[in-house]
């Protein structure tokens, strides 16, 4: 090897081992710079900081000075400020003396000062003022950069959700200080019934319809302006059916329309068919819901026969009424989440009777019942059942007992009494009733396509009489008898009292030893020849005496 090339190198090593070569990492490159490790001259004192090790808090686009003052820098020595990223990463150098090295126009040096314009969330970290003496020398600096929160949605912005399930919302945000989160509803509470709560999740369980709407997660660290994400919540369903009328009564030649209002998400698809067989759809425009022109094809029967649909009802209307058309139609919608039907009966039977009599009859032997029904068509026949639920007043068991068997009466009817909406008003007086009971009865109707449906139950009596019922307590015979002398005393009274004009009340005055006994209630029936008859309650109080009343 050549003496000039040996030479080079050994003089390399020489530099190598008395200076510190090192190189730092940053967004925008990587720097290089050398330290010398200088011999302080004798007599000059080593560098020291004047600052104390501080923590600098700044909010987004405040400025900030970081202070590496020092006393008695002495020598050739150079003061360095590095960074250490506050979320961790390599060291970056900043600068050297009075010369910036990291490219970042908001940073300068003056002197033993590092200023930071603007100040960015990316300027948080550590800053080392260092001097590469022997040993070293460092002054750290923490500076905290706060600024607004953001959020976002760990969702997507729309969801779907089925009826009866369970829901979680996630959001997360970042921000410094540490943001709260707090969850609301749009236009209302949430399903708690609280106005917000706090956290970063909301469960939603069970949910149904009342739960859909629009959810907001908001953060807020008091810095800026607080930050919301939105997620919209639609609840899915399986259909619901929802009928105007169970049964519709029509004839020959009328105009029906059978309608059902259909609720799902997603909207169902309703088909309707009749005695379980499938009715062909009619044309429609779906987005104005309205009816197409039947095409010559289908003209004939669509014309009999059309189905429309406005938003939720649906409608089927049947023209010209035919006896065929008569049965039972079912109105069928299906979703993605279940089937739901309802039948509607379209029929020229009359409707069940209600009976619209008295309960409590006038007579009686006798009981006039009346009843309304309504059918397209007059009514030809009626048939009543009715029977005894217990036995009378005077029978001397007067507990309930098994009621009694059915009794019929059937009627051809030739004329009645209707009125508007095809009502139709009945009567008919049932004879050779028993005294004071109960009876309950039923009531069918006919016209040409056939029996109604039976009435109600409904309950009457016939005319309730006041009844003496002989007492057959030998211990009621011995006060009987104890009275009779009582009793005398009353008759003798009411024989000098003129019928004419029974007095409402009269009195008689009593022995002392009368007055002294307890009151005996007495009821009786008097009857004169004319038929009037005089009831008579008596009754004896200390001092005042014996007051009779008599009442026709």
């Amino acid at each position: 090897m050549d003496v000039p090339l040996c030479s080079t190198l050994l003089t390399l090593m020489i530099l190598t081992s008395q200076g510190l070569s090192k190189a730092y990492n940053d967004d925008l490159g990587i720097y290089e710079y050398r330290d010398y490790y200088y011999y302080q001259e004798e007599g000059l004192s080593s560098p020291t900081f004047l600052a104390r090790p501080q923590t600098f808090t700044v909010e987004v686009g405040q400025s900030v000075i970081i202070p590496c003052d020092v006393d008695n820098p002495g020598g050739k020595l150079r003061l360095i400020i590095k960074k250490v990223p506050a979320h961790g990463g390599s060291e970056k150098l900043v600068s050297v003396g009075s010369d910036r090295v990291i490219p970042n126009p908001r940073m300068t040096v003056d002197g033993s000062r590092l200023t930071i314009s603007h100040a960015r969330p990316r300027d948080a970290g550590t800053f080392i003022c260092h001097f590469d003496s022997d040993p070293p020398l460092q002054l750290r600096h923490t500076l905290n950069v706060q600024y607004a929160p953001t959020i976002r949605a760990m969702g997507p912005p729309e969801q779907h959700v089925p009826k009866g399930t369970s829901l979680t919302l996630v959001c997360e945000a970042q921000g410094n200080p540490d943001p709260i989160i707090r969850w609301s509803r749009q236009g209302g509470s949430l399903p708690s019934g609280q106005n917000s709560q706090q956290g970063n999740t909301l469960t939603l369980e069970n949910v149904d319809l009342h739960m859909e709407g629009m959810y907001l997660c908001t953060a807020d660290n008091g810095i800026g302006e607080p930050a919301s994400a939105a997620m919209s919540i639609t609840v899915e369903y399986p259909p619901e059916i929802f009928k105007q009328q169970s049964v519709v009564r029509t004839g020959e030649g009328d105009n029906v329309e059978l309608a059902c209002v259909v609720h799902g998400r997603p909207p169902p698809n309703v088909v309707w068919t009749r005695d379980g067989h499938p009715l062909p759809d009619t044309l429609m425009d779906t987005h104005l819901f309205l009816p197409e022109q039947p095409t010559q094809a289908h003209a004939t029967y669509e014309t009999h026969l059309t189905q429309v649909q406005v938003a939720h009802r649906h409608t089927l209307t049947i023209k010209h009424v035919t006896e065929k058309d008569f049965g039972a139609y079912v109105c069928i919608a299906e979703n993605a989440h279940g089937q739901k039907n309802a039948v509607i009966q379209m029929t020229g039977l009359p409707k069940p009777p209600h009976v619209t009599s008295s309960p409590t009859g006038g007579e009686s032997t006798r009981y006039t019942l009346s009843w309304e029904t309504e059918s397209y068509y007059p009514i030809t026949e009626f048939l009543i059942k009715y029977r005894k639920t217990h036995l009378g007043a005077w029978h001397t068991n007067s507990s309930r007992v098994k009621s009694g068997a059915w009794m019929n009466v059937s009627r051809e009817v030739d004329s009645e009494a209707v009125t508007e909406l095809r009502r139709h008003s009945m009567f008919y007086t049932l004879e050779g009733l028993e005294v004071a009971t109960d009876y309950v009865a039923v009531v069918r109707v006919r016209n040409k396509y056939g029996w109604s449906a039976e009435s109600a139950n409904f309950s009457f009596s016939t005319k309730k009489v006041m009844a003496v019922l002989p007492s057959t307590s030998g211990a009621r015979c011995q006060a009987a008898s104890s009275l009779l002398p009582l009793l005398l005393l009353l008759l003798v009274t009411l024989a000098t009292t003129k019928w004419d004009g029974i007095p409402r009340v009269g009195e008689v005055s009593l022995p002392t030893t009368a007055r002294r006994r307890r009151a005996v209630p007495l009821i009786t029936r008097l009857t004169r020849g004319s038929g009037q008859e005089a009831n008579i309650w008596s009754g004896v109080r200390d001092g005042e005496g014996f007051r009779l009343h008599t009442s026709r």
